[in-house]
């Protein structure tokens, strides 16, 4: 016994791989973000009940609960006093300026509940997650294009918007269809993309609206150019059903902002913090100039030309009109800030506080040279969206966007996987009947 007793304590320590989220595989939490708004439609259509914006708002916020059960044992202690001050600073806020828009918060939890999940997921249940939205964005986006008036019996987008108080009910439908109101380039808007093949149409899939679409396909783009799992043809074909995704959904925006995604991987400057917490800074400094350029002193800012051109001029002509107590969003905007992503942002956090949370998110360290990739075309994709809205922060797109960075600086290696899926079996084989379990534990 006692010849025994050294071999014992010289055997190696038992090292148990850490417990996989839920979130590893398909995440349903990112899918049911991006479909739920299709499912209330679809029930609202049916006049099951009818749906107001009461219950979208409880529907996501019961994915953001959810989301955050998940998570809920990750969160560090810096995470929990960032947010209490952040929480401090917005109530006050608000009791100066009575218009700050509290869902800023809910925003902002969205991008790092989802980002926490997928840092305890992989890498390929990022990639699998993106294919299965992928397939279904398709599968529905065709139906749409296909089968117009029967998607429009199925999926009445105009009532469900005209119920959730997005569209006014006095607001002339010149489509004469039941998309949403940008869901159709008519009259001088004719569409960028194949107009001879697809007419005026703007896909919006399962996201109910084309912008959202177009931001999915932002997102592809971003992903395939961070990342480089499977083979080279099946790469290939991912980014090319992104970019037929902004095809579909004939968004300039998401066309332009996979060019300079693109240009930009070519480059090393995407490597550099700097340039990264640099690009929205300067684009939101340039619009600000472009305003200046443009005033109309005594004329609000207002949306002269309802097209690209005409969107980026009325944000800079905003910022550039704006107090410092709008800065510091301690009065609110003379204008609605819907439209412009930079404006809706700063308004509702003010400058300082926003700016901190940019460089947190620049400084964050990166594990991978997948997620440095990553936050370099998150930067880009949010410098240029806000130019023109805030659809960024919408959960349809969002939710996925963090979910697949957070996979990127994923906190599981794929042989803790491989050792928890082992484990996981081992377990499921020692309950079966007249079975003695073989697991450490058990042996101890």
């Amino acid at each position: 016994m006692l010849a025994a007793a050294p071999a014992r304590a010289s055997a190696p320590p038992v090292t148990r791989a850490p417990a996989l989220s839920r979130a590893d595989g398909v995440s349903w939490l990112v899918v049911a973000g991006a479909v739920f708004n299709l499912v209330l439609c679809f029930i609202n259509t049916r006049h099951v009940i009818t749906v107001h914006s009461s219950e979208i708002a409880l529907c996501e916020l019961g994915i953001i609960f959810l989301a955050f059960l998940e998570v809920r044992n990750t969160i560090s202690p810096a995470v929990v006093r960032i947010t209490a001050v952040m929480l401090c600073f917005e109530i006050g806020a608000k009791f100066i300026n009575p218009r700050l828009d509290l869902k800023i918060l809910h925003d902002l939890a969205i991008a790092y509940l989802f980002y926490q999940l997928g840092t305890r997921s992989t890498l390929r249940s990022g990639e699998r997650t993106l294919w299965v939205l992928m397939a279904m964005i398709l599968f529905i986006g065709f139906f749409e294009l296909l089968f117009t008036n029967l998607f429009g019996t199925v999926f009445d987008v105009w009532t469900y918007y005209v119920n959730k108080g997005v569209i006014s009910t006095s607001t002339v439908n010149y489509s004469n269809t039941n998309l949403f109101i940008s869901g159709n380039r008519g009259a001088a808007a004719s569409r960028t993309f194949f107009q001879s093949i697809f007419g005026s149409h703007r896909v919006s899939s399962l996201f109910l609206e084309p912008d959202s679409l177009g931001n999915f396909s932002a997102i592809g783009f971003a992903w395939c150019l961070s990342t480089s799992l499977g083979s080279r043809l099946r790469h290939a074909f991912l980014f090319f059903l992104s970019a037929l995704c902004f095809v579909l959904a004939d968004s300039r925006f998401a066309s332009g902002c996979a060019m300079a995604m693109i240009l930009l991987r070519m480059t090393p400057l995407y490597r550099s913090r700097f340039v990264v917490f640099l690009m929205p800074v300067t684009v939101m400094m340039g619009l600000m100039l472009q305003g200046a350029n443009h005033e109309m002193p005594g004329i609000l800012p207002s949306i002269i030309g309802d097209d690209f051109s005409g969107r980026l001029l009325f944000s800079g002509r905003l910022l550039d009109y704006w107090n410092l107590p709008q800065w510091f969003a301690m009065a609110p905007s003379q204008v609605y800030t819907a439209d412009t992503g930079y404006a809706y942002i700063t308004n509702n956090l003010g400058l300082p506080l926003t700016l901190f949370l940019l460089g947190l998110f620049t400084m964050h360290p990166a594990r991978t040279e997948a997620a440095v990739s990553m936050k370099a075309m998150i930067s880009l994709y949010f410098a240029t969206s806000l130019c023109i809205g805030a659809s960024v922060f919408t959960i349809k797109t969002s939710a996925l966007l963090w979910f697949l960075y957070g996979t990127t600086n994923s906190v599981v290696t794929p042989t803790d996987a491989l050792v928890a899926t082992t484990d996981m079996v081992e377990r499921v084989k020692s309950l079966r009947p007249g079975r003695l379990s073989t697991l450490p534990e058990h042996n101890a």
